[in-house]
């Protein structure tokens, strides 16, 4: 019998495995055909060594044979075996002659009867070559000894942590089933070590066949999963790449890598394995080649993806969100582009669950970092929500909840609080996040680092008493907070427009705290209970721009339920109760606002709001209000304070921002310099990406290409641009987005160094009025590149009123810029303040009056065709 085949596998250098032509039914036919004439050095296995030569003459024949096109003929069949023998031809070459002139094999007797089906002599011919020339199992047997090692020796972890992640040269010596062989691993101290190497990340279909006290097993597409690989790798030089020991501590996960590709990747690909989740986490390279090829599959529906059907995400599985509240570890509400709120679960994680609460003391651990930690990043900002899938109600959740991953620019914050250790993993085979192995992996990194509650420290835990827990408690604490000046707290909770759930990490307590000066509508409270007018607005105005943001208070004083009445800061500069005040969703409270140091500021943002008519003062006649005179304290003596500065930006002769001279000046400097060596190795801005009102930036400026901080005023979406103003110099500009990138954290903590200003007691032009520029030109000329003193009159809303003077030019108090301006008819008097309605200054009112007559007299520019400001001296620009 004679026929063409191909050889799939080199039992030893005398028998080979042949396999036939591919069938409609399954994989091809074999069958073992032993080399007729020669006998060669057999392999050893666990109960016997290898004989010498025997693997080096299986290789000699393995790489010349295995995967290749052979003719053979079976000469005899071993009737008590069934075992054939006979001959194979490699172009035309008969291969025994070739092993036996290798010195691979030696010459059995050949008997008479045998003689015509063999050329004798060259067989003798060639032996009598391969010895002289020592050749093969003719050399020194020393030479031909291999150490072997049929099992594994010693401990399994042993083993793996000694090689684990480096690539080891194997030989894949069988294929137990699509995702299991048995590989011969090459040490690096030239010893030999078989192992059972399960692939990493898929589980393709099982064959079980002959094992003991369990059935026979053959799952679907379980036998061309098999052929898959063998036709592949079998016998075939690979690299191993150990990551992990299986369960039963016998057998090793690992991924084989072959220059003709990922074995793991095509069986995934054709159908024939699937992604096994409690691997892939290990697996070379990250899963996420193994998951496309999955999902390839899948939408072809081959083999075992057959029935598969897509679950469908339903509308609105995809959308850009802002981050309202921060619920838990692992729950937030998002508000939609259409200000619909939605509340959301992380997918696939669960953060740790709260401590128990003792009365007056709250007890949190890594609940509280998972929650801080999501706060910190997440809280106001806007980011990209993907719902993964939907939980219907169950008895711990009575409602559906829609699980999701959300990404700030490129970043998975899951997968963040993963690998933070301050949340588990969920494994579920159906519920799955898009990013369900980078999780996965996350979890398995913060394991073997120790990180969070992974950690074999003890657990951290955090108490925060209750300050306002009654009146009397909370009278122990008031002085201490009012020693304190400003205190560092976090918005817990909004109760409404001017009620607050504050914590004070720093003082490990939480307190009520009410902002002084103002009374707000109330919002309904519960179920079924009415609110005032605009209390839900005030409500919603505060809780957009406060709800768990960090804020700076001041506390002044107790109500009598124990809340702390004070004022509050976002951003360090910007008070909460007169941003409610200029929106008309409160009005002032005249005792408590009275009693403030910053009185000044609140009346002024009411005013403000009355004149717009806005909410609250919507149907106030504007007309009817009027500018209230403030009752001065004449009692009082004035206290003035005195700063070195410098004007940097002009917005008009009387307005303008000045920066004060002191150590922040030089620290501005270094943070100058620091910030543009830092911009020139930094990345563009992330992708999805967008500054927000309010938000401080570094922006590129247009005159000298350098970077700077500087606050965002709006968007001009039309042009894809932003209107921004520079904190540290207060000029402003419209610059691109292309030219605007996040602040980095590091330049954050200088306080901006531009302060607000207008000229105190006078009235200037603005730039569109007439005589506007000309009093422009002449503030500059009076106060460009010189160092003045500043003279504090007044705080308002952030904005100093400054009596400016020049001391290079006059000592004289009554020598101010300002007075310069009006006596050169480019100002008028304004002496409806409060400062300058204050006996105290009425001697330096005085004066401005005086020189506002001599520039009458002398028909000087706002007077050049007479006095035609009479009307406007009790107004204010």
């Amino acid at each position: 019998m004679s026929g063409k085949a191909t050889v799939k596998s080199v039992l030893s250098a005398d028998m080979v495995v042949l396999s036939g032509r591919p069938r409609p039914g399954g994989p091809p036919a074999t069958r073992t055909l032993g080399l007729n004439y020669i006998q060669a050095p057999k392999l050893g296995n666990k109960d016997r060594a290898d004989e010498p030569f025997a693997f080096a003459a299986r290789n000699y024949l393995r790489k010349l044979l295995v995967g290749k096109e052979v003719m053979f003929r079976v000469d005899y069949t071993v009737p008590s075996t069934g075992r054939e023998y006979g001959a194979v031809f490699l172009n035309q070459e008969n291969v025994a002659h070739m092993l036996v002139r290798e010195g691979w094999a030696d010459v059995r007797e050949i008997r008479a009867s045998d003689a015509e089906n063999v050329d004798v002599e060259a067989l003798y011919s060639y032996k009598a070559e391969a010895q002289a020339a020592k050749r093969g199992i003719w050399a020194d047997s020393a030479s031909g000894i291999r150490k072997a090692h049929y099992n594994l020796e010693g401990d399994a972890e042993s083993f793996l942590e000694k090689y684990k992640g480096k690539p080891l040269q194997a030989i894949i010596e069988s294929i137990r089933d699509g995702s299991t062989v048995r590989a011969c691993l090459t040490l690096p101290n030239d010893e030999y070590q078989y192992i059972t190497l399960m692939i990493s990340g898929i589980r393709a279909p099982v064959i079980r066949q002959g094992v003991a006290n369990t059935d026979d097993l053959v799952e679907p597409f379980a036998e061309e999963a098999k052929f898959f690989v063998e036709s592949r790798l079998l016998q075939r030089e690979v690299r191993v790449i150990l990551e992990m020991v299986g369960q039963n501590g016998n057998n090793f996960f690992g991924s084989i890598q072959h220059p003709a590709g990922n074995i793991a990747e095509a069986l995934v690909a054709q159908g024939l394995a699937k992604v096994a989740d409690w691997s892939i986490t290990h697996v070379t390279g990250g899963p996420a080649a193994l998951r496309a090829a999955e999902r390839k599959a899948q939408a072809s529906k081959i083999r075992l993806w057959q029935a598969h059907v897509e679950k469908s995400k339903g509308k609105d599985n995809e959308f850009d969100a802002t981050v309202a509240r921060i619920m838990t570890g692992d729950t937030v509400i998002v508000r939609n582009a259409k200000g619909q709120e939605r509340k959301l679960r992380l997918s696939n994680i669960k953060a740790p669950m709260r401590l128990a609460q003792q009365k007056g003391v709250e007890i949190a651990s890594f609940d509280w970092e998972a929650k801080e930690f999501l706060r910190k990043r997440l809280i106001g900002k806007n980011v990209h929500v993907t719902i993964d899938y939907v939980k219907p109600p169950s008895d711990q959740f009575p409602e559906s909840t829609e699980c999701a991953t959300i990404k700030v620019g490129e970043i998975n914050v899951a997968e963040q609080l993963v690998l933070k250790g301050l949340a588990d993993v969920i494994k579920s085979r159906d519920d799955r996040s898009q990013y369900y192995d980078q999780l996965l992996v996350a979890e398995v990194k913060a394991k073997e680092e120790g990180k969070g509650k992974h950690s074999a420290k003890e657990p951290p835990k955090y108490k925060w008493s209750d300050a306002s827990e009654n009146a009397a408690k909370a009278k122990q604490f008031l002085p201490f907070f009012q020693r304190g000046g400003r205190t560092q707290a976090i918005v817990e909770y909004v109760a409404n427009g001017s009620r607050f759930k504050l914590i004070i990490p720093k003082e490990n307590c939480k307190m009520t705290f009410v902002l002084g000066g103002v009374r707000c509508p109330r919002a309904a409270g519960r179920p079924g209970e009415k609110a005032e007018p605009f209390g839900a607005e005030a409500l919603d105005f505060i809780a957009r721009r406060c709800q768990q943001r960090e804020v700076e208070i001041e506390i002044e004083s107790l109500d009598k339920t124990g809340g702390f009445i004070g004022s509050m800061w976002l951003n360090k500069t910007e008070n909460v109760a007169a941003l409610l005040l200029e929106e008309g969703l409160a009005s002032i409270h005249s005792y408590s606002a009275d009693q403030s140091k910053h009185s000044g500021l609140l009346y002024s943002a009411e005013r403000a709001a009355k004149q717009e008519r806005k909410n609250i003062w919507a149907n106030e006649d504007p007309n009817a209000v009027q500018e209230e005179e403030e009752e001065v304290d004449t009692a009082k003596p004035i206290k003035k304070e005195y700063l070195d500065v410098v004007v940097s930006e002009i917005v008009s002769g009387g307005h303008f921002y000045v920066q004060v001279i002191n150590q922040n000046i030089q620290s501005l400097e270094k943070m100058m310099a620091d910030l543009g060596i830092h911009h020139k190795n930094a990345h563009s801005a992330p992708e999805n990406w967008k500054p927000r009102n309010g938000e401080i930036v570094s922006a590129k400026f247009t005159e000298d290409n350098q970077w700077y901080r500087a606050k965002v005023i709006r968007s001009v979406p039309e042009s894809k641009s932003v209107e921004v103003i520079y904190i540290d110099y207060g000029n402003s500009e419209t610059i691109p987005l292309t030219r605007v990138v996040p602040l980095p954290s590091q330049f954050s903590s200088l306080p901006q160094q531009a302060q607000e200003a207008v000229l105190s007691y006078v009235k200037v032009p603005e730039l569109k009025d007439d005589y506007g520029v000309e009093a422009a030109t002449r503030f500059r000329d009076l106060v460009g590149g010189r160092q003045l003193v500043g003279v504090v009159e007044q705080r308002e809303h952030n904005v100093m009123h400054l009596t400016l003077y020049d001391p290079n030019v006059s000592q004289d108090p009554d020598r101010s810029l300002n007075a310069e301006l009006v006596r050169d008819g480019l100002a008028t008097v304004y002496v409806k303040s409060r400062y300058a309605r204050h006996p105290g200054n009425q001697a330096l009112v005085s004066k401005f009056q005086e020189a506002t007559t001599l520039a009458k007299r002398e028909r000087l520019n706002l007077f050049e065709y007479g006095d035609n400001t009479a009307d406007d001296e009790d107004s204010r620009y």
